[in-house]
């Protein structure tokens, strides 16, 4: 197959509806996945399609992407009594201001298996015909923060200076080394063209086993917010991130070890002057469970105390 029928099998991958001109664009972008825990930064953008009434216009077709025994589609059943096969979706949608301000085009997608770098160059070609001047990805990780605090959310540049009307937008300049995501990816292939860019992370109590954490999707909105020029209603979001706290509670309270475990937590967040480099998943597991360890041995030991009396 010759480079003219590659690039055009490449391109036969992007699924346009239309093909819309946007200009002075802010690109965000999230994947599901291990960049999202509780699922925290794509409803984020999910949220923001909606409440924007963002429009769908191109998606990305996941067949040379994805290991489907790794990335299986799902398969539901509609109200109508049909069964429907869902395939891992990468989905882009746009927004124009009204005032000729600042468009929107959100990306929110899935971390594929397979050819990274075709899939960038795929996702680099939008935001070019998108007029992107800024790209600002979102994630969410597990890390050892407790519910019991205001969620923690940070951001990170390599650029000091993110373009007009984000001067005052001062990220730190990131540190982390180690495996990458896509993110890294796309921010490195955007910085090519010399497109600012910014990373916002929140994070996520890695000791919840939930499908969704709305109190961090606020905190993640909140922090979106100085990026958008519409605005945006999180009083609904709010209130469901009350009821969630008011729930983790109630199921929490009899719940002695991990109790003890949300203290050692909070301790170690309200005495952080800084906010340090979030550990690997595996030796937040493994803190867990050496806590754990601990707690029921020292009840051990004083049960035996007791028994000697």
């Amino acid at each position: 197959m010759g480079t003219k029928e590659q690039l055009a099998r490449v391109l036969s991958a992007l699924l346009y509806t239309e093909h819309p001109i946007l200009s002075n664009t802010v690109f965000l972008a999230a994947w599901g996945g291990w960049p999202d825990a509780a699922e925290s930064a794509t409803r984020s953008l999910r949220e923001l399609v909606r409440q924007l009434s963002a429009t769908l216009f191109v998606s990305i077709d996941p067949e040379d992407f994805f290991d489907f025994a790794e990335q299986r589609p799902m398969i539901s059943n509609e109200s109508s009594g049909s069964r429907k096969l869902t395939w891992p979706k990468n989905e882009f949608y746009y927004w124009k201001a009204d005032d000729g301000g600042r468009d929107l085009l959100i990306f929110i997608g899935v971390e594929p298996n397979l050819k990274w770098r075709t899939y960038t160059d795929l996702i680099h070609k939008i935001a070019s015909e998108s007029d992107t001047r800024l790209l600002v990805t979102v994630g969410a990780l597990l890390d050892s923060v407790p519910h019991t605090r205001s969620p923690r959310v940070t951001g990170s540049s390599v650029n000091t200076d993110l373009g007009p009307g984000f001067e005052h937008i001062r990220y730190a300049v990131p540190n982390y080394e180690g495996p990458s995501g896509l993110t890294s990816v796309l921010v490195d292939r955007l910085g090519q063209d010399n497109i600012p860019s910014a990373s916002i992370w929140g994070h996520s109590p890695h000791y919840l086993q939930v499908a969704q954490n709305p109190t961090l999707t606020h905190a993640i909105l909140s922090e979106l917010q100085q990026f958008i020029a519409a605005p945006i209603d999180l009083s609904k979001l709010a209130k469901e991130a009350e009821e969630f706290d008011e729930n983790l509670v109630r199921a929490l309270s009899d719940q002695q070890e991990i109790e003890g475990y949300v203290k050692r937590l909070e301790e170690r967040y309200d005495s952080e002057e800084e906010y340090r480099q979030s550990p690997e998943p595996a030796a937040l597991v493994q803190e867990l469970e050496d806590f754990l360890r601990q707690q029921r041995g020292s009840d051990e030991t004083a049960e035996d105390g007791d028994n000697d009396d």
